[in-house]
């Protein structure tokens, strides 16, 4: 409740409010467009090099690779995400997509930056928003503080840290609009589409098998001076013909498995059973 003081110094009386109640910094919070192209500058400071490494690990050591090779390879990078994440928005930090678009992550009553303990579970909150079908996320655009769920995890808030032109937020509106288009699409591709990780671990294995099956081949030309196209007479020299049939018939289509047989070289065909049905071919190198 305010006070008021009569100043006698003046001819007339004159109210003089004291005491007044401090007014709140005036705060603008950052706009879903401008967080979302931080994340995806921030997503591309981790994802996208790893993403290269990955595919030449892949490309180099494909064959040999198991299920749980892409899920140590997986979570090695999203862990490699939280840990950034988490450094850089606790403190004073801020990370590159953040600091380029001139925001920052500070704590919801606004008196400062949130705790490292608090950011690591604001990064947390990134994949509990995309489990949800990035319903998490959406919520951003109904809060009047733009705060999205993961905002809620860290107790937290973005904030503007610098003044932008028309002409930069409309950039900024555009691409925001075209990575909330390209997140979604990514999400279903790893997790439905042809890119997803079970689906590479079919055709991993199902390269794996024909490796097996030209391995036989060589014993059997080895022992009877011969190729053979006869997949049947290949399996008596595995030793366990008939679990061979099984791994066979669990990991390759039925329709499609082909041994060519010319001269003194071959070629075995097949397709794996991911969704796309991916072919897969052996051939020994020329003699």
């Amino acid at each position: 409740m305010e006070q008021q003081r009569i100043n006698i110094m003046q001819d007339e009386p004159a109210i003089v409010a004291v005491d007044q109640k401090p007014q709140e910094p005036k705060v603008e919070y950052a706009a879903v467009s401008e967080r979302f192209v931080a994340l995806l500058i921030d997503y591309g400071v981790i994802f996208l090099p790893c993403r290269f490494i990955g595919e030449w690990l892949l490309k180099t050591f494909r064959p040999e690779w198991d299920l749980w090779h892409y899920i140590a390879a997986n979570l090695a990078i999203n862990v490699l995400f939280i840990l950034y994440e988490t450094v850089f928005s606790c403190g004073d930090r801020m990370t590159l997509g953040k600091a380029l678009v001139g925001i920052a992550v500070v704590k919801k009553d606004l008196s400062g930056p949130i705790s490292f303990v608090r950011a690591f579970f604001r990064a947390i909150g990134y994949y509990i928003s995309g489990i949800l079908l990035l319903g998490g996320f959406l919520i951003a655009f109904f809060d009047d503080k733009h705060r999205a769920l993961h905002d809620v995890f860290g107790g937290s808030v973005v904030v503007q840290i610098r003044q932008k032109s028309a002409a930069e937020r409309m950039l900024l509106r555009f691409l925001g609009s075209l990575l909330l288009i390209t997140f979604a699409w990514t999400v279903y591709v790893q997790f439905f589409g042809a890119g997803a990780l079970v689906d590479k671990y079919y055709v991993s294995q199902a390269q794996k098998h024909l490796k097996k099956i030209a391995l036989l081949e060589e014993g059997h030309r080895a022992q009877y001076g011969y190729y053979t196209h006869d997949l049947l007479r290949l399996s008596l020299l595995s030793g366990d013909p008939v679990q061979f049939q099984r791994d066979t018939q669990k990991i390759l289509e039925p329709k499609g498995f082909k041994i060519g047989v010319k001269e003194n070289t071959y070629k075995i065909s097949a397709y794996a059973k991911d969704k796309k049905h991916t072919q897969v071919v052996f051939a020994p190198p020329e003699r």
